[in-house]
């Protein structure tokens, strides 16, 4: 049984340089007890499209009734738990794109995965199968026995709680009142801080910010929106015109008319460009690309800045 698990866990599917694997968290569990199911893609080349087609609700899987994907018998279903979750990104020269679902059982059972279809670029392909042990717990005989799903909670009573207020209510005014001074007096100093910062600084923070929350991983058409909105609030702020409404051509226009380099132009029009086709034209550029672009955005702010800041 344990030599069933392992080759279920660490089968894979090769096909053109490219890796599917099929992973679960543990190979055992108890009813009730949640588990986690990976799918997985390595490739050795950037890839233009994965498109899969998550489940909601229910993870359709099969009974087997011995342990083995001959013996596939009925239908059964695991629960999801969580919304499927999918990121790509990339390790050393492969890119890796993975899925997740978190599910859950309600019967005793041995339970195939069944292979999973998922058609990269034009090719169609499948995700290995896994098999997942799930058993009845032991009973505890102190205990009585209750629904799985019936929950239990103690409600205090009211006249309690009323009768603490009622008593206590002048320190807790006193601490909630402390921590409002406390709130307001950190926001103001805050604000303070960014407001002496030199625009070259503070903008250089905007894009380190947003490199390290990685929302590029959830959402990169987000993440291009958010760069190219930093450059456009720069450009406002430096030149001391209205940039935000304005098309790549019209802001290139007027860089122009500044006295700004033609190397330090192609440059800004190559990312207010990306970030254009990024959210009107549906690219999906590899993840390398976002760092490529990040950088070329604070060297511009820096070329830009030394030219006429006089504050720093």
């Amino acid at each position: 049984m344990i030599c069933l698990h392992i080759a279920f866990l660490f089968s894979t599917f090769l096909s053109i340089g490219q890796t599917l694997n099929t992973q679960l968290s543990k190979p055992e569990i108890n009813i009730g007890e949640r588990v986690t199911i990976t799918f997985s893609i390595q490739s050795e080349k950037p890839f233009d499209s994965i498109r899969y087609l998550p489940k909601s609700g229910v993870f359709e899987a099969r009974n087997s009734a011995s342990g083995d994907t001959n013996s596939i018998s009925t239908r059964y279903e695991l629960e999801i738990m969580k919304p499927f979750f999918d990121t790509t990104y990339q390790e050393g020269e492969n890119i890796i794109w993975k899925g997740k679902y978190e599910v859950t059982a309600w019967d005793s059972a041995y339970v195939v995965i069944p292979r999973e279809q998922v058609v990269i670029d034009d090719s169609v392909m499948y995700f290995p199968a896994a098999l997942l042990e799930v058993a009845t717990p032991n009973a505890d005989p102190s205990k009585p026995i209750r629904d799985i799903n019936e929950e239990f909670t103690e409600v205090g009573k009211e006249e309690g709680f009323i009768a603490f207020i009622q008593k206590h209510w002048p320190w807790m005014a006193g601490v909630l009142l402390l921590i409002i001074v406390l709130v307001v007096l950190r926001l103001r100093g805050k604000k303070k801080i960014e407001k002496e910062l030199p625009l070259r600084i503070k903008t250089l923070k905007e894009i380190d910010k947003l490199e390290k929350s990685k929302s590029y991983e959830q959402n990169l058409k987000e993440y291009y929106f958010d760069l190219s909105i930093i450059l456009r609030k720069f450009f406002s702020n430096h030149y001391g015109e209205r940039m935000m409404d304005k098309t790549t051509g019209e802001i290139e226009e007027l860089l122009a008319k500044k006295g700004l380099e033609g190397s330090t132009i192609a440059v800004i029009r190559k990312i207010l460009t990306q970030s254009d086709m990024v959210k009107f034209a549906k690219s999906e550029p590899p993840v390398s690309e976002v760092f490529v672009i990040t950088n070329d955005a604070r060297r511009v702010v820096n070329e830009v800045a030394s030219l006429e800041l006089t504050d720093e």
